[in-house]
């Protein structure tokens, strides 16, 4: 926004009007410095632990065993966990993961931090875009803003170290949005190749990675956005009839072959089962009343849920500026579905964090929020809470389940803290660049006791694991026939092997005979079942070895018996 009309409108009020070229304030070489400085601090804060953190049960493991088994069967049509097709969601993710594993050099040995890569580099890309999106409504100063509160958001910070679809589909959302917010500041709505290129390359990319969800949010957005203005100027410039075409082209090959494959079951499993089944009900035990995102974003979206509430306040007594109204038709409409939407999970309401992000830096940009606004104190104040709560929370439950205290864990609780309070000290004097770098040191802080610090030290939390090296150390031939009964979770497929059983202790039991070179491992529970199931008249075997530990999900505490034959 311009320095003469971005301070103040009538009544008082400050403003948050896009620059009327539409490119926003800054030369190229100052876009140019803030998208680098903003890549080096999203990779410093996103990029420490996806190495160290072990995989994740349930959606992470599923996503990558999917994709480790397109590298070992060269099947990149049908989807498969195991010989279960995995219709849920389409092809895009596992895609992209697969490749990246493949260019890591590693093939389908890649280890799981090369298929983790995609959610890092689309966390990348969302700061970037929000960044663009934000010098577009306004200034290159706004734009750094929110590209630093965005990649600072715990959300982000937690959906960059899991391989799953949603920071790839975000980022696929925030391009189509970036293309619209160009679109929607130009005054002569010109029709541009490029960002109408972008705009729909970024849908169709979308809807393979998680099917009509980028559509929904972007589509919603141009249709408040054209509602408001009374006029198709928006939909027009951006070539709709040729970018359909282009993006039906993206998209039909691979929902034509796999229609024919699977003889229809993706499309009766993907929509009618996965989405009609959670918007009519919450599914997986993540039904949830109307209301909840807004709860929870409250600690998902810190430390921007800090500073949001304010912001929201202040907009709505500007809403009619062209800035402010793109941003409300980007959330508002969306967030209500999605609050509709029976089943809901956290990472559902992802794609509107860049946006309240925006919004706030556009507020701090032009004096609208800051030290002389009420209940500025009050809210900055969390960023201190937060810190502590979080820091010293992570500390007290690896203490819990791992029975002692981490020293690493504690002096960086204790770093954090101090990061927290001089965020809170420094916003509260008003000095808006130091307090923000402390806020986001204090979310990279957090982010590097979680993810690189306490739960990779968490031993008890990862059975899969201890369960891989336990096979390691006590198997007799290279490639053991093994079995598992009374454990069911996915990692442990990708971490024993894509031919693991999870099956009954009978059927185990016969695979352990049938096999010169067998492992069995059988939860403590059903251990007289296995060793009757083996045979009449024959010695029980005793376990080779015993483990015990708890899973990540769920977290509740196992004992599972490893047999070993010969």
């Amino acid at each position: 926004m311009s320095e003469q009309n971005g301070k103040q409108i009538e009544g008082g009020e400050a403003s948050a009007v896009p620059p009327a070229s539409g490119k926003g304030q800054g030369g190229a070489w100052q876009h140019l410095i803030n998208l680098l400085i903003l890549t080096f601090v999203a990779l410093a804060l996103l990029a420490p632990g996806i190495s160290s953190l072990p995989l994740t049960d349930r959606d992470e493991a599923l996503y990558v065993q999917a994709s480790h088994q397109m590298l070992e069967t060269g099947n990149w049509v049908d989807i498969r966990f195991q010989d279960e097709p995995r219709y849920k969601k389409p092809a895009g993710i596992y895609w992209i993961q697969a490749a990246a594993a493949e260019l890591s050099g590693y093939g389908k040995d890649a280890p799981l931090w090369a298929y983790r890569l995609p959610s890092l580099f689309g966390a990348v890309l969302m700061v970037l875009f929000t960044y663009g999106i934000g010098a577009t409504l306004g200034t290159a100063r706004a734009g750094l803003f929110a590209g630093l509160l965005a990649a600072s958001t715990m959300l982000i910070g937690f959906e960059a170290h899991i391989a799953k679809t949603d920071a790839m589909l975000c980022a696929t959302v925030l391009a189509a949005e970036f293309a619209l917010a160009r679109a929607y500041v130009d005054p002569m709505r010109t029709r541009s190749l490029p960002r109408s290129a972008l705009f729909w390359t970024a849908m169709g990319v979308g809807i393979l990675i998680k099917g009509p969800i980028t559509p929904l949010v972007a589509g919603l957005t141009l249709v408040v956005v054209s509602a408001k203005e009374r006029s198709t100027t928006l939909w027009r410039s951006l070539s709709p009839l040729k970018g359909i075409l282009w993006m039906l082209l993206l998209v039909l090959p691979w929902l034509i072959a796999i229609g024919w494959i699977s003889g229809g079951a993706f499309f009766s499993q993907a929509v009618g089962h996965d989405m009609i089944g959670k918007v009519a009900s919450g599914q997986e035990s993540h039904g949830a009343p109307p209301g909840v995102h807004l709860l929870v974003a409250l600690g998902t979206f810190w430390p921007l849920s800090v500073l949001a509430p304010l912001a929201i306040v202040q907009a709505w007594k500007v809403r009619r500026e062209p800035a402010i109204f793109f941003l409300i038709a980007w959330v508002v409409p969306g967030w209500l579905v999605f609050e509709a939407v029976a089943t809901k999970l956290p990472n559902y309401v992802l794609p509107f964090m860049p946006a309240l992000a925006i919004l706030v830096a556009l507020l701090l940009d032009n004096g609208a929020l800051g030290p002389a606004r009420r209940g500025w104190r009050v809210s900055i104040a969390f960023i201190a809470i937060g810190a502590v709560l979080v820091g010293f929370g992570l500390n007290i439950a690896f203490l819990v389940y791992q029975g002692y205290a981490s020293w690493q864990g504690l002096v960086g609780a204790v770093a954090v803290a101090c990061l927290g309070f001089a965020a809170t000290r420094l916003l509260a004097c008003g000095r808006l660049l130091p307090g923000l770098a402390a806020t986001v040191a204090s979310a990279g802080g957090l982010m590097l006791l979680g993810y690189a610090i306490l739960l990779p030290a968490a031993q008890q939390l990862w059975l899969s694991d201890d369960l891989a090296k336990a096979v390691a150390s006590v198997r007799r031939c290279d490639a053991p026939a093994v079995s598992v009964v009374g454990y069911g979770e996915p990692s442990a497929v990708f971490r024993l092997g894509t031919n693991m059983l999870r099956t009954t202790a009978p059927v185990a039991a016969e695979a352990f005979r049938a096999n010169d070179c067998a492992v069995a491992i059988v939860a403590a529970e059903a251990k007289d079942e296995f060793t009757a199931a083996l045979g009449a008249g024959e010695k029980p075997p005793e376990p080779a070895t015993t483990v015990s530990g708890r899973n990540l999900n769920g977290l509740k505490l196992r004992t599972m018996l490893l047999f070993v034959k010969p």
